[in-house]
């Protein structure tokens, strides 16, 4: 298995150094994967007065962390939670968390992940069970999804999370494909699309032309993109005055949605344009990136995923509710 590589490291570690001089606080890593961020900033601040929340859905990842936190001597105050980052209120009120004074969330899927046998989050081996479940104790995997969901709908999820052009015809030929044979492997997916996809795209494609299926599949296995929104106002309604959340994304989908609600939160007025105010409500943060944060070129040569990842901080200008 390839090292896992945490994309915007620097970026990152820069963007919560303001930790150091905190007398006392809690900073969230909602994503916590390998620890891979959360060492080094935790290691750049040098504050034993901040303890790091660690939350991760996936419980080989946290096996990861625990030995990395370990390896790194940071295991003194650390509180690892096996729990879907967007449940933050219910994990806030178990551990009885205050002061919470940055949060991170790193989403999409993990090199580390990608990389593990049997897990079918990559096309790179044909004879991986199709899973791409990040929680392994969840019941739907993608596999379910390709051979009973309707073609209707593989077709809509298809379309709207992974914006495939050919999204019609693959959910046409993947039912035709399940009327003789179970659909199980990363290999019998590709068949069916390059059987499906013209030959030219397939050639031409700057992408494996499997990407954007496989991302579909995955966003709708996960249930990705369910309730983000609504859990990013939550990260952000929990900081401290001063404190920041940090979210980076993987692609369009994520980042409108993060763009999208950064805005929502730093501009919440909803009276009409060139109307005084009368709807009494007013920006609890500020955005810190008007423009997404991304890879150099020296970092994307290193880690080519951090291409496609883009940073967006958002910092809390009250005092919480």
């Amino acid at each position: 298995m390839n090292k896992h590589i945490p994309v915007l490291l620097n970026q990152v570690v820069e963007n919560f150094s303001y930790l150091k001089n905190l007398k006392k606080g809690y900073f969230i890593d909602g994503t916590l994967g390998a620890a891979g961020h959360s060492i080094e900033i935790l290691k750049n601040v040098g504050n034993d007065n901040i303890t790091l929340i660690g939350i991760d859905k996936d419980k080989k990842a946290i096996a990861i962390a625990r030995r990395n936190l370990k390896k790194a001597g940071l295991t003194n105050k650390v509180i690892i939670v096996n729990k879907d980052f967007k449940e933050i209120e219910e994990i806030v009120e178990k551990y009885k968390i205050d002061e919470i004074c940055g949060c991170l969330l790193d989403l999409g899927i993990s090199s580390m992940q990608i990389d593990t046998p049997d897990r079918g989050f990559s096309f790179q081996n044909p004879d991986e069970v199709l899973d791409m479940r990040m929680d392994q104790e969840a019941e739907l995997c993608a596999s379910d999804i390709l051979n009973n969901y309707t073609q209707e709908r593989i077709a809509e999820i298809l379309y709207k999370y992974g914006e495939e052009p050919f999204a019609r015809i693959i959910a046409k030929n993947i039912v035709l494909y399940r009327q003789e044979k179970f659909i199980e492997t990363v290999g019998q997916l590709l068949e069916i699309l390059l059987k499906t996809l013209p030959r030219k795209y397939v050639a031409t494609s700057h992408k494996h032309y499997a990407t954007k299926v496989f991302q579909a599949l995955r966003i709708e296995t996960n249930k990705e993109l369910e309730e983000l929104s609504e859990a990013m106002k939550e990260y952000e309604k929990l900081l401290i005055k001063g404190g920041r959340l940090a979210v980076i994304s993987f692609h369009s989908l994520e980042d409108r949605i993060v763009k999208d609600t950064f805005r929502s939160i730093a501009n919440p007025c909803s009276c009409p344009p060139k109307m005084p105010c009368n709807c009494g409500l007013t920006p609890t943060s500020e955005i810190l990136t008007r423009k997404p944060m991304i890879a150099d070129d020296d970092e994307t040569s290193i880690n080519p995923r951090s291409r496609s990842a883009k940073m967006r901080i958002i910092k809390k200008i009250v005092d919480p509710a």
